[in-house]
C-alpha cells in the first residue's frame, strides 16, 4: 500500500492542526514584529516632535510682547502634540492614494523648518517689528494699515515656506499634485508660531496675520509644486 493509502482519518487531522498551529505561530510573529516596530517608530515620533516643538517654541517666543507664562504653555502643549501627530503620519507611513496625508506630513515639517530658519535669520526676534521696519512693510503700514501689512507678512512668511518645501517634497493624490493636504497641514504647522509672536498685538493683527499665512500656504505650494515640475523635466536624474 501506497503512503497515501496509509494514512488515517487522525493523521489526516493531526497534519491540519500541526499547519493551522504553524500558520497562527507565523502571523503572532509577524503581529508581535509589527507591535514593536510600531512602537518605535511612535516613540520616535514622540521624542523628534516634543524636540521639534520645544526648539520652535524657544525660537519664536523670543519675539512674543508678552510675558504671561500661560498662554506660551497653552500653545507650546498643542504645538507639540501637532508636530507629534505629523512626524507620526511620516513614520507610521498613514494615507492612501486619494489621501497622501504622510507626504503631505512631510512637507509640512520641511514648510516648519524653513519658516524656523527665517525666524532664525530675521535680525529682530519680533518678525513683525522687522517687516515693518523694511521698506516694502513700512510702506504697506502707512498707506494700507497694519492689518493689512501683517497679512502681507503672513503671505510672504508661507510663500517662501510653501514654495521651498514643495519643491523638495512632491505630494501627490491619485497621481495629481496635492494643494489643499498639505497646504492646510502647512498652515497648522506654522500657525502656533504666528499665535506666539502676535501675542500683546491686537486680534485683527493676528486673524489678518493668520488669513496671510493660509494664502501664502496655498500659493506657496502651488508655486514650488510647479517649479519643481519644470525641475524634473530638466534634470530628470536628480528628482
Amino acid at each position: 500500500m501506497s503512503e497515501r493509502e496509509e494514512r488515517t482519518p487522525a493523521d489526516v487531522t493531526a497534519r491540519r492542526e500541526a499547519v493551522r498551529l504553524d500558520v497562527r505561530a507565523a502571523l503572532a510573529q509577524e503581529v508581535d514584529f509589527t507591535s514593536r516596530k510600531t512602537a518605535v517608530r511612535m516613540a520616535a515620533a514622540g521624542g523628534m516632535g516634543l524636540a521639534t516643538a520645544v526648539t520652535a517654541i524657544s525660537l519664536f517666543a523670543r519675539g512674543a510682547s508678552t510675558a504671561d507664562p500661560l498662554p506660551l504653555a497653552v500653545c507650546a502643549a498643542a504645538w507639540s502634540s501637532l508636530v507629534v501627530v505629523l512626524f507620526a503620519l511620516v513614520m507610521l507611513r498613514i494615507g492612501t492614494p486619494r489621501l497622501p496625508l504622510a507626504e503631505s506630513a512631510l512637507l509640512a515639517l520641511m514648510g516648519l523648518a524653513l519658516a524656523a530658519v527665517l525666524g532664525i535669520v530675521c535680525p529682530n526676534p519680533q518678525m513683525l517689528m522687522w517687516w515693518m521696519e523694511t521698506t516694502f512693510g513700512r510702506w504697506a503700514t502707512n498707506t494700507i494699515g497694519l492689518e493689512a501689512s501683517s497679512l502681507c507678512m503672513g503671505l510672504c512668511l508661507a510663500l517662501v515656506a510653501g514654495s521651498g518645501s514643495a519643491i523638495l517634497v512632491s505630494v501627490r493624490a491619485a497621481g495629481r499634485p496635492s494643494i489643499v493636504v498639505p497646504a492646510v497641514l502647512l498652515f497648522f504647522a506654522i500657525w502656533p508660531s504666528v499665535i506666539v509672536q502676535s501675542m500683546g498685538e491686537s486680534a485683527m493683527t493676528l486673524a489678518s496675520w493668520s488669513l496671510g499665512l493660509a494664502i501664502g500656504a496655498c500659493f506657496g505650494i502651488a508655486v514650488g509644486t510647479l517649479v519643481r515640475r519644470v525641475l524634473v523635466r530638466a534634470l530628470p536624474a536628480s528628482f
